[in-house]
């Protein structure tokens, strides 16, 4: 398995960071404009076992990729894990983790596998890291500039 961290300290405790992102227009406002993606369907709600389809533009190809919401730990955490999509295997866990009373860590793990075998994610993985530390970012720093970062 691959694995992509991202790590943000933001002025802000990890309960608000927590139930921001449980805001219907989150993701929207996470996700780069560069990013050809458009949700399809999505819960009314995140919660354990809710579901999130979104399709993905990747030049003239369209994919669909469907995620399970899962693990929730009110005020600390949740994950997304890919039921279908571009991913052999895809892992997304959301750690918001608390500093002091007004300071967290947003910390983004994501491990992942491509299609294709152990030689192909060898010579992809430095191709996904890259499209993952710019879109990764690219959403911290909506985050700091919704929250304030401290360094």
């Amino acid at each position: 398995m691959l694995r992509f961290q991202k790590r943000t300290t933001l002025a802000c405790s990890a309960s608000t960071l927590y139930h921001w992102h449980m805001l219907p227009d989150a993701f929207q406002t996470l996700t780069p404009p560069w990013e050809n993606v458009s949700i399809v369907s999505r819960p009314e709600s995140l919660q354990n076992g809710a579901k999130i389809k979104l399709q993905l533009c990747v030049g003239p190809l369209r994919i669909s990729w469907v995620a399970l919401h899962e693990n929730f730990v009110e005020g600390r955490r949740f994950d997304d894990v890919q039921l279908s999509g571009p991913f052999r295997k895809w892992h997304h866990s959301h750690l918001f983790e608390p500093v002091t009373e007004d300071s967290s860590i947003m910390h983004d793990s994501i491990t992942f596998e491509i299609p294709g075998g152990r030689l192909l994610n060898r010579l992809a993985s430095p191709i996904v890291n890259r499209r993952l530390e710019k879109m990764f970012h690219y959403r911290h720093q909506q985050l700091v500039s919704i929250f304030g970062e401290i360094s």
